[in-house]
């Protein structure tokens, strides 16, 4: 039976509407405090009760509403924050909309006083939920703005009934505003959840609250394995903390990206940061971050999802492949490049922008460096690489004959004797330790220092200006041979092998599109494809050292990558799989007793091999042990 159309009441629609801005609690607390911001609040006060379902209520500082205004900011489609297309172009508040209170206040009992700074008194609101407002009354207050949010879906038991336990929707609350804490330090917060203050921050003047609320927010372990960034480009600013790769953890619980100072969950975003500490991670483990991005805001555009959390990018390959070099870069430091005891926050250094409260805002200390006159490193003796100018020819048929069941050590031995007797030094291959690096008896001690014993052939132990220094010799080996072979493949990485019998995939069109897109990277990076059908191609060429992968999964991989980031690394990522199981074998091996002017090689190579704080499957390969500490555990000075 046909039903005539009628016009929704005003209420009804508001509460449709409301549906796309208010999920749950959290929602609320979310659109509040955004406004509460963007109204140039230096102080926030979050009152919850029952998780939020029975009370929110956000106190701020702000500017205030005026009385002939208060009125219509509770109207749909009301904001003083856009005015015409242009402005919603150049979106440079975090709310623009102009639904959150009127969406809020259609599914609860809802009440807003506010004070304008230019006026004497404040002016208080009330709805019902059914869209009826009560006249503007003369109510106490400060400047800036109270807003009560009470007896949440009241008039709606259809969603009130998937609301959590109050336990539950309390922790989304408090997982949200720990995010806004992080993105505004410039800001103090106070959470109460049951007249109980959970969470209290205050804003940041100096070094030293910084490092106080950042200690708060994210522990005192993210703080101290942590690398502080600053990279700029023409129209970007990156900016923040990325954790040690040693710092990981078993789930995505501290990735956080914000730009321009909004909380953003963009996929093409943490698959760049993802990529970034691709090498130096245990697979299946997940970095910690906290990252700021800025950006002219014509080249974002922040009005893609109802609530706000996804952002597109004018040009997000651009983005990408920006944040995922800056990002590796930071994490691929030599051991030389850092101070103190190695790559943590505080031996970086904090600083405080008081220019610009959207974000932390790092800063660079004058690093002391220790730097080689000549490295004089020749290749490993523990296994016999291709000499850096080998032709890659060379290379891909050394690197062959050493996985197809070779020996690694094979002729270890003489080839350890002819070396002792050629040129009397270590079995690393190093040149002596003198002129080219500094002399023990320098008074500018390298980073690791000078190895002093070495612990039942495992750990080398070494004196710097910190105290001591414990090495994994073969995790720290690995890591620089592996390193070696890396640069030596990439000379020219990109032979590619024909296929004598062709390689026939099935894909959908959509996946044969992206193939199409990207013939010309698919080339380069070694493999030849042809059309064989409207859903197949064909596979002609691989790369050389891939000739014994999974072909299939791998051009699969490859085109998901380009779908999603317009750029892949899986071939790069099967290539160094391939080289760090060659350098797992071809480096020295425990229980491998070595001189000291071995050890002292091996010392200066970690110091000026990228990544080498940690071994190729993402272990430390050393740990410092400062004075301090060492004189803790004999209760020395106490």
């Amino acid at each position: 039976m046909r039903q005539s159309i009628e016009q929704l009441p005003s209420y009804l629609a508001d509460q449709i509407a409301a549906g796309e801005v208010v999920e749950r609690p959290a929602s609320v607390v979310k659109e509040l405090l955004e406004n509460a911001l963007d109204s140039g609040a230096t102080h926030i006060d979050i009152m919850i009760e029952e998780g939020g379902e029975k009370s929110i209520v956000i106190v701020d500082n702000g500017s205030g509403i005026p009385k002939e205004e208060l009125l219509l900011a509770v109207s749909r489609h009301a904001t003083s924050k856009i005015k015409n297309g242009t402005d919603l172009a150049c979106v440079a508040t975090l709310g623009f909309r102009g639904e959150a209170l009127a969406s809020i206040s259609s599914v609860s009992r809802f009440e807003i006083v506010s004070r304008h700074q230019d006026e004497s008194a404040a002016w208080k609101l009330y709805s019902e939920g059914e869209g009826n407002w009560s006249d503007a009354q003369p109510s106490a207050g400060t400047i800036g703005t109270r807003v009560s949010v009470s007896d949440l879906f009241f008039n709606t038991p259809a969603r009130k009934k998937f609301l959590r336990a109050a336990k539950t929707e309390f922790s989304q609350i408090d997982q949200l505003v720990k995010r806004v804490m992080l993105s505004r330090p410039n800001v103090g917060f106070k959470l109460v959840h049951n007249q109980k203050v959970v969470r209290q921050v205050f804003a940041v003047t100096d070094e030293t609250t910084l490092q106080k609320r950042l200690t708060q927010l994210m522990g005192s372990s993210f703080v101290e394995q942590s690398l502080s960034i600053a990279f700029e480009t023409q129209d970007i600013k990156l900016s923040g903390w990325v954790g040690l790769p040693t710092f990981n953890r078993s789930q995505t619980d501290m990735q956080y990206i914000f730009v321009n100072g909004r909380i953003v969950r963009d996929r093409l975003l943490s698959y760049a940061v993802k990529q970034a500490y691709a090498d130096v991670l245990y697979h299946g483990r997940h970095p910690a971050y906290l990252i700021f991005i800025e950006m002219p805001h014509d080249l974002v555009d922040v009005n893609v999802h109802p609530a706000k959390y996804e952002v597109r990018f004018a040009n997000g390959r651009w983005v990408y492949d920006f944040l995922r070099r800056s990002v590796r870069e930071a994490v691929a430091k030599p051991v030389v490049s850092e101070t103190g005891s190695g790559a943590s926050l505080n031996s970086v250094g904090l600083g405080y922008n008081s220019s610009n409260g959207s974000a932390f805002t790092p800063y660079n200390l004058n690093r002391s460096r220790f730097a080689t006159q000549d490295s004089a490193i020749q290749e490993s003796m523990s296994f016999q690489a291709p000499s850096e100018n080998a032709s890659s020819k060379e290379f891909v048929a050394h690197a062959f004959q050493n996985t197809q069941g070779g020996s690694y050590n094979a002729n270890l031995a003489d080839v350890i004797q002819q070396r002792r007797q050629g040129n009397g030094i270590a079995d690393l291959g190093v040149a002596e330790p003198i002129g080219g690096y500094v002399a023990e008896g320098d008074t500018d001690m390298p980073m690791l220092g000078f190895a002093k014993a070495q612990l039942h052939g495992v750990f080398i132990l070494s004196e710097n200006q910190h105290g001591l220094v414990l090495v994994d010799m073969h995790a720290a080996h690995e890591r620089v041979v592996y390193e070696r072979f890396k640069k030596q493949w990439q000379n020219d990485r990109l032979i590619s092998q024909p296929l004598l019998v062709p390689m026939a995939l099935t894909f959908e069109q959509s996946q044969i599109a992206v193939w199409q897109e990207y013939e010309s990277l698919f080339e380069k990076l070694g493999f030849v494809l042809e059309v064989l059908g409207p859903e197949q191609l064909k596979v002609t060429a691989v790369p050389v050292l891939l000739m014994k992968s999974d072909i299939p999964g791998l051009v699969n991989d490859m085109i998901a990558d380009l779908a999603v980031a317009g750029q892949t690394q899986q071939v790069e990522e099967r290539i160094n799989h391939i080289l760090s199981t060659m350098a797992c074998h071809g480096s020295v091996r425990a229980n491998r007793q070595l001189t000291i002017a071995e050890m002292n090689a091996l010392l200066r190579e970690m110091e000026v091999t990228e990544r080498s704080d940690q071994c190729n499957h993402g272990r430390p390969t050393w740990v410092q042990l400062s004075m301090d500490q060492l004189d803790s555990l004999f209760m020395r000075g106490q």
